[in-house]
């Protein structure tokens, strides 16, 4: 899954070449099992596949916090709180909808630079509702929000209390004030609508990680 967008991504591959201990972009697209030149790709467009990234630090047990950024768990920045994002895979989102308050303790957790709310969570997406834009099986980083703060025709990932994890545009299209359009990007799907009493949380996504 590459991300949209990266703060300095030849450093932090410098940072990953380091920990494992490799000198070389040819030595480090062996152990990512991709091209050199996808390697220079990356570099020139200042992009990252956080997907393979994650994977080859969770398989050499490297602390993805240290790849990702120089700055230490809740460390202020600019006056600005640096919070780890937990991630939280399909098998999990269930448990995550019922409101499992210990949940959020046992979940892999990751600093993205892109990221600067104290509030976040990267959750994969099951469905294609949202392709081409998003594809299944990719990852969303978002922050916290509310109804009233998104934007128009904003991506946003929305916990139902009675449909669970859903993911579409928002659109206040309609005559009554607490009823929102859920809208697809796949015209295969239907646009359906959300009363704002049936929303749990609500979060904003801010980046995309695709598969690549």
């Amino acid at each position: 899954m590459q991300a949209k967008k990266s703060l300095n991504a030849n450093l932090i591959l410098k940072r990953l070449k380091k920990a494992l201990q490799i000198n070389t972009d040819i030595d480090l697209s062996k152990l990512l099992n991709i091209k050199p030149n996808t390697i220079s790709t990356w570099k020139k467009r200042d992009t990252l596949d956080y997907s393979a990234i994650i994977s080859i630090c969770n398989l050499h047990e490297i602390d993805l916090n240290k790849i990702l950024s120089e700055k230490s768990y809740n460390e202020k920045v600019n006056n600005i709180t640096v919070n780890n994002t937990p991630l939280i895979k399909r098998e999990l989102q269930f448990e995550y909808c019922l409101g499992n308050e210990d949940l959020l303790n046992s979940l892999p957790q990751y600093h993205f630079p892109f990221i600067q709310s104290k509030i976040s969570r990267a959750f994969e997406i099951v469905s294609n509702n949202m392709n081409p834009t998003i594809n299944a099986n990719s990852f969303v980083v978002c922050e916290i929000t509310d109804i009233k703060s998104i934007e128009e025709n904003a991506i946003a990932v929305i916990i139902s209390k009675t449909k669970g994890l859903i993911i579409n545009r928002v659109i206040n299209n309609s005559p009554l004030e607490n009823n929102f359009t859920l809208s697809n990007d796949n015209t295969f799907f239907r646009n359906t609508t959300i009363d704002s009493d049936d929303i749990k949380e609500i979060w904003a996504v801010k980046n995309i990680l695709i598969r690549i």
